[in-house]
């Protein structure tokens, strides 16, 4: 490998991130082929199925197994037969149509929380600072309590193992939520789905995100940094904690248009 700067080129050791191919098999019909950072498989798979509304609680899993590439699922839930195969590394929609979110309560959280949620994702996230070519998400308790970091190739991919860890760990939302990619309207629903109350974003939003953040009364901030955040919905969560007076929401209008030939 070489580094081109300054006008030369420099040889250099750089790792990149594993990927692999996994396909979920899920009462006997293969469901879904992607590609994954290895690592976290069952917790993909359920976090995925779960995610995906395929089932409502750990009970309706009868059973699972795990083989090279493949992780099978029986499950007594909504999953029937005639699903295709589905191929994905990234956010390709639900397979069965999203579980439905819950009522997310009104929790009054530290304005600081989104800087230090982000502060600990970077210095948790061993395998992006090891390849720069990974996705992390981390996920917090309400009071900034870090339970889980979770690692792929596929920011999608590494909610999904968010989900699946809540599972098998049993944990009780409401949680807030950290992630290195954009907040997507599919991100902003499994965040919902899951219990977050706060989802939070190093880089920004799409408009189907926000719009689906507000639907389910999501807070959510994006392009967090050291010294701040842009808070983009549902802001009372954060504004209640704030201890300066908050100015008003700046409102961005459009210039007028100019007539043809003026």
């Amino acid at each position: 490998m070489y580094r081109y700067e300054k006008g030369r080129f420099h040889p250099e050791r750089f790792p990149s991130p594993r990927e692999v191919e996994l396909t979920l098999v899920v009462n006997g019909r293969p469901t879904l082929r992607l590609a994954h950072s290895p690592g976290e498989e069952v917790e993909l798979g359920l976090g995925f199925l779960w995610l995906g509304g395929v089932f409502d609680t750990l009970d309706q899993v009868r059973w699972f197994r795990r083989a090279e590439g493949v992780l099978e699922f029986e499950v007594a839930g909504r999953a029937g037969p005639g699903v295709p195969l589905r191929t994905s590394s990234c956010g390709m929609g639900l397979v069965y149509g999203a579980r439905a979110a819950q009522e997310l309560p009104f929790v009054a959280l530290d304005p600081e929380l989104p800087v230090r949620m982000h502060a600990a994702l970077r210095e948790q996230a061993v395998e992006y600072r090891r390849t720069r070519g990974i996705h992390g998400a981390a996920l917090f308790t309400p009071e900034g309590r870090l339970l889980h970091l979770s690692e792929d190739i596929g920011r999608h991919n590494a909610v999904d193992k968010i989900a699946g860890r809540i599972l098998l760990e049993g944990w009780s939302p409401p949680f807030a939520l950290a992630v290195s990619g954009r907040v997507s309207g599919e991100m902003a629903q499994k965040a919902a789905a899951m219990g977050a109350v706060l989802l939070t974003s190093r880089t920004g939003a799409t408009q189907s995100g926000l719009e689906t953040a507000e639907r389910r009364n999501l807070t959510v901030c994006t392009y967090v940094r050291p010294l701040g955040y842009r808070l983009n919905t549902s802001p009372g969560r954060l504004l209640v904690g704030a201890a300066d007076e908050v100015l008003e929401p700046v409102r961005v209008e459009e210039e007028p248009r100019s007539e043809p030939g003026g």
